[in-house]
């Protein structure tokens, strides 16, 4: 069975390709957020394929760069950045931590561009799984650009 993602929209609602005749059809998936994130979809055409829902605002890539976090006043580690938007990060720590939802947190690893740029970022944490931690960037009011350009590249 082939598996497509597509992205949800604003306003709740995806537009689903078929992958095997390419009828189009635009369906509300709002009543689906949180809990489901795959729909099985039947075609006119009699085609049966699954669509993964990503509600996320934001594309997000895949990474692995190391790098450090620290919290104030005496909380610090070592981490893996596993993915990036620009909107947030998502790492592993590499021990042991204290961290919790809603944690404010300094974040700094260097990307591997062609100009080894730097990120230094003020997060808040939203999501703890065992050592991976999930955060939002607290600012985002102005466009970074390197980070821009990364997530294009």
């Amino acid at each position: 069975m082939v598996e497509r993602k597509v992205y949800v929209n604003e306003d709740g609602k995806v537009v689903i390709v078929c992958p095997h005749c390419g009828t189009s059809k635009t369906v509300s998936v709002a009543k689906f957020r949180p809990s489901r994130n795959a729909l099985k979809v039947r075609c006119t055409c009699r085609s049966t394929f699954t669509v993964c829902l990503e509600f996320r605002a934001a594309y997000r890539k895949q990474i692995h760069l190391s790098g450090h976090y620290t919290k104030m006043p005496v909380s610090w580690g070592d981490m893996v950045v596993k993915n990036i938007s620009l909107s947030g990060i998502g790492f592993e720590t590499v021990t042991e931590h204290q961290l919790k939802v809603g944690d404010e947190v300094t974040v700094k690893f260097t990307l591997d561009d062609v100009s080894g740029s730097v990120v230094k970022k003020e997060v808040v944490v939203r999501v703890v799984k065992d050592k991976y931690i999930g955060c939002e960037f607290a600012e985002r009011a102005h466009y970074d650009k390197a980070l821009g350009f990364y997530l294009i590249s």
